[in-house]
């Protein structure tokens, strides 16, 4: 882990980063419109080291340290930043357990959490920058409906091959994948939680990762749904 100083909007703050490709020491952060972009369909900030080509992904805390202080404490920094359970470390976790399944992930370059408690930012994720990619969001709203249907059926081939090495998708959606120029998918966000035991558990747990909000409609969510099952019950699967 070492000291960085990031600079975001003119500002400085202090991070400790476990560093994993060689990130500066010190760097100035920008924010066009390409960032906006990605925050409307998330709930981070983003900002981009142009130079050396890495995305930073930085998580508000939950709580105001001023207006809900008991719970900042005992949420945001004991529970979260000083435990290791950071956002940006358990993307890091999840990262690594979608790659082992045979998915492509965005490359992480560095995770880490604010030194100043009082930085509402806590939690940094630097990865890699790919800005010939699309987001899986706009790629599936340009299609027709057969080429929508055709979209979501492969992401839930891919969620099947991580569903096999035992784990689901926590935030399963559109926007949490890109398209690169081959048509290939590469996940972002790559947040995955471990499927239960007992079977009506790992049930509960798979439905509850197909979201009519998140997929755009109840007939999407069912039409995901129909074929984890139906691929499940070929393979006598969790489903």
């Amino acid at each position: 882990m070492t000291f960085h100083r990031v600079s975001l909007d003119g500002v400085s703050r202090w991070y400790l980063i476990r560093n994993l490709a060689s990130l500066p020491a010190k760097a100035s952060l920008s924010h066009p419109a390409a960032m906006v972009t990605l925050e409307q369909v998330g709930s981070s900030a983003f900002y981009l080291d142009e130079a050396g080509g890495s995305l930073y992904k930085l998580v508000r805390d939950k709580y105001d340290w001023r207006k809900q202080t008991a719970k900042w404490l005992l949420r945001d920094l004991l529970d979260k930043r000083l435990s290791g359970r950071s956002a940006a470390a358990r993307e890091y976790r999840s990262n690594r357990i979608i790659r082992r399944a045979g998915l492509r992930t965005i490359a992480c370059r560095g995770h880490g959490i604010a030194i100043n408690p009082c930085n509402p930012l806590g939690s940094l994720y630097a990865m890699e920058y790919l800005d010939e990619a699309r987001s899986g969001e706009r790629h599936f709203l340009a299609q027709d409906e057969d080429g929508r249907c055709a979209f979501l059926l492969r992401m839930c081939d891919e969620a099947l091959r991580l569903i096999a090495h035992g784990y689901a998708h926590r935030d399963f959606h559109f926007g949490n994948v890109l398209v690169d120029a081959q048509g290939e998918l590469i996940w972002i966000d790559t947040h995955v939680r471990r499927l239960p035991q007992t079977h009506a558990r790992r049930q509960a747990c798979l439905e509850a990762m197909l979201s009519p909000t998140k997929l755009k409609g109840e007939k999407y969510r069912q039409l995901a749904l129909e074929h984890i099952r139906g691929a499940l019950e070929n393979t006598k699967g969790p489903l």
